[in-house]
């Protein structure tokens, strides 16, 4: 137990940002190996850019996604928790089913709203899907997983406790984009596996907002939000986005929030892009996030 205590507390405490940083460019850096021979086609611009993506969003979320919302946690933890020094055979199994839910619910608001949707497009916009591409994403994307973390500090979970959970889960989140694992039989239908979270990646319609939970499928069971492969998954936007350079691919989410708001005339449709879900549009026609967008632009 001491043992475990230690990882516990180095991995939540000054291990925290080694460890994901080892696990995704050390998942990054082996894969692109294995692609010399096993994926002769590996995208390296585009890998290039999702790296890129990765390095600037990280810059600009230490304080917006690390210290308010690590801050908020202790406050709640230091002044409302119902449990003292909770044991860490509960703590550690309560903070991965919370912060599953709460990954869960972040990533689902995240495609169903469309200002959000805006932040967390350019974690999709990748044609490709490998490791590179699982750290791919906008600053402001996954702003809410802090707020729906603090049921945990409330019931008395330890803020090392549950960094550490999110940074073992994170990493698991890092692996489900390999490139180079083929579909695991049951465990798909019990873990998000990588073939499982390129279901989510996928544009083609019967895809399209499935499979949102980080580990496990159990929430996305729950919720009726689950999808298992019928035709081979064909990851990226579908509109596609065929920009390499990061400083300007972070804003495609944006860009293509703005062209369906510049479609409306009224104020009150322009603003509704905002909250109503990114496939929905003030005159019914099938525009940039609509399931269904290749086959209207081809019609």
């Amino acid at each position: 137990m001491e043992s475990i205590e230690a990882a516990i507390e180095f991995i939540g405490g000054p291990g925290t940002l080694w460890v994901l940083a080892g696990v995704y460019f050390g998942s990054v850096i082996l894969e692109r190996l294995w692609a010399i021979r096993g994926n002769p086609d590996y995208d390296n611009a585009d890998a290039l850019c999702s790296i890129g993506l990765n390095l600037m969003g990280s810059i600009l979320n230490l304080i917006i996604a690390i210290l308010i919302p690590l801050a908020l946690y202790v406050m709640v933890f230091d002044n409302l928790r119902l449990v003292d020094n909770m044991a860490l055979w509960a703590a550690i199994p309560l903070a991965f089913i919370i912060h599953e839910l709460a990954y869960y619910w972040d990533h689902r608001l995240g495609h169903r709203i469309g200002l959000l949707w805006a932040f967390h497009a350019i974690h999709h916009s990748s044609n490709e899907f490998n490791h590179s591409t699982a750290a791919r994403g906008f600053f402001l994307d996954g702003q809410l997983k802090g707020i729906f973390a603090l049921p945990a500090a409330f019931i008395g979970v330890d803020p090392v406790v549950y960094i550490a959970v999110s940074v073992l889960t994170n990493s698991f989140g890092i692996w489900n984009h390999a490139s180079y694992v083929p579909r695991l039989g049951w465990v798909d239908h019990v873990l998000m596996t990588p073939k499982m979270h390129k279901v989510h990646h996928a544009n083609q319609p019967q895809y399209i907002d499935r499979n949102y939970s980080q580990v496990t499928l159990i929430f996305d069971r729950l919720f009726g939000s689950i999808a298992h492969i019928e035709e081979e998954p064909d990851p990226g936007l579908v509109k596609r986005v065929y920009d390499n350079n990061p400083l300007t691919a972070q804003f495609a989410g944006l860009i293509q929030l703005k062209d369906r708001m510049d479609t409306a005339e009224s104020w009150q449709d322009k603003l509704a892009y905002l909250w109503r879900p990114p496939e929905w549009s003030h005159d019914g026609v099938c525009r940039s996030d609509c399931p269904k967008y290749a086959q209207a632009v081809s019609a």
